[in-house]
């Protein structure tokens, strides 16, 4: 049996789209349609219905989702089981992250962490905030980094980083010459926003709305590199947060433009697990440090 067939279809199935699961798994859509292909000759039977907007389940292949949850489950719960034994010897730990932090927060924190536990490995995933939710009561992620998500009350917040909201523009535009633009200019302007799924895009509109003004954004996307790509194109400029912009702005690619106004409002990164669930010794270890670090990381950019 193999688990990467399982894992690719469920993944497949949550995302509805070959090409989005790939995204997450950072590897070739073919990789996937071929791991799918695999399990439905296994079958005997079609997995998904083919449509042209991307993949929906069929009744065979929602009674195959189902042995494939229990599967996985299993499977990391007695990587749990083991890792409790072995204590911090090894582990694996499946943590799932907005884009935005990956390159400033993220992977720093995780750098530290493996120094000090170079044996426990991890799947690293990107998905809105959103979906980083429901990810985390579905028991697929351990442990996530989320812009101003929707908390459930099953959510554990362990600590939480304010983030103030920039316009990235290119150093060319004449946007980039400002010393900061008001909420309500944003409207006038050629804008990239995420979609409605990502915090950020709420905290957006929540503020716009207050305003009056309606948003017509050139560029709605699902991908924080592509709203950095609008803008270093010089194609308009893209709401983001400042932790999202360091290494464009430090490279000398991007210029960050502050935002101002009477209804602005930073975003919060938050570093959250499920309440009640027994996380495997490295679970818990990362979670704790994700959570150190975002305390440090709060106090050294007030």
């Amino acid at each position: 049996m193999s688990l990467a067939r399982y894992r690719y279809f469920a993944l497949v199935a949550d995302h509805g789209s070959v090409r989005e699961a790939a995204d997450t798994l950072r590897v070739a859509p073919s990789a996937i349609s071929r791991q799918i292909a695999s399990l439905e000759e296994e079958y005997g039977t079609a997995l998904f219905e083919r449509r042209a907007r991307g993949m929906r389940l069929t009744t065979a292949g929602a009674a195959v989702l189902e042995t494939a949850r229990i599967i996985l489950d299993s499977v990391q719960t007695a990587r749990s089981a083991i890792d409790e034994l072995q204590g911090m010897k090894r582990g694996h730990v499946r943590a799932w992250t907005v884009e935005g932090a990956m390159d400033d927060f993220v992977y720093p924190a995780l750098a530290e962490f493996s120094a000090a536990h170079p044996s426990v490995s991890f799947d690293i995933m990107v998905a809105s905030s959103d979906q980083l939710v429901q990810r985390l009561l579905d028991d697929e992620a351990d442990v996530i980094v989320a812009f101003n998500p929707i908390l459930h009350r099953s959510v554990l917040s362990l600590a939480e980083i304010a983030d103030a909201l920039v316009l990235a523009a290119h150093p060319g535009d004449a946007v980039a010459q400002r010393q900061s633009v008001r909420i309500a200019e944003i409207g006038e302007m050629r804008l990239a926003l995420p979609d409605r799924t990502f915090g950020l895009r709420r905290l957006v509109d929540d503020m716009v709305a207050a305003t009056g003004i309606e948003l017509k954004p050139a560029l709605v996307t699902n991908s924080i590199e592509s709203l950095r790509s609008f803008a270093r194109a010089g194609l308009g400029v893209s709401v983001l947060t400042r932790c999202a912009t360091q290494r464009d702005v430090s490279e000398g690619r991007l210029v960050t433009v502050p935002l101002q106004g009477r209804n602005l409002r930073k975003a919060c990164l938050k570093i959250c697990v499920r309440k009640g669930r027994t996380l495997s010794p490295a679970a818990r270890a990362l979670a704790r440090h994700l959570a150190r670090s975002a305390r440090g990381y709060a106090a050294g950019h007030t």
